[in-house]
């Protein structure tokens, strides 16, 4: 692969997965306002883990540009 190619489909993956995060917590906080308590804790939680990898994958990304940089 092309250098930093690896890095920006990490950059993208986190930023889908911060995306949807987001929406789950949001959807969360939809259902504990209409009293579905369990559906909005399932939901906060797939937020958190969703979160979570988007997350790591940003760090991921940024080692990874560091490795290629620094082979440069």
């Amino acid at each position: 692969m092309e250098k930093g190619r690896k890095a920006l489909i990490y950059l993208a993956l986190a930023t889908a997965l911060l995306v949807l995060s987001i929406l789950f917590l949001l959807w969360s906080i939809s259902y504990m306002e209409r009293g579905r308590i369990a559906t909005s804790l399932v939901s906060a939680l797939a937020g958190f883990s969703l979160l979570s990898a988007a997350l790591y994958a940003l760090r991921l990304s940024a080692y990874i540009y560091g490795v290629e940089k620094s082979e440069q």
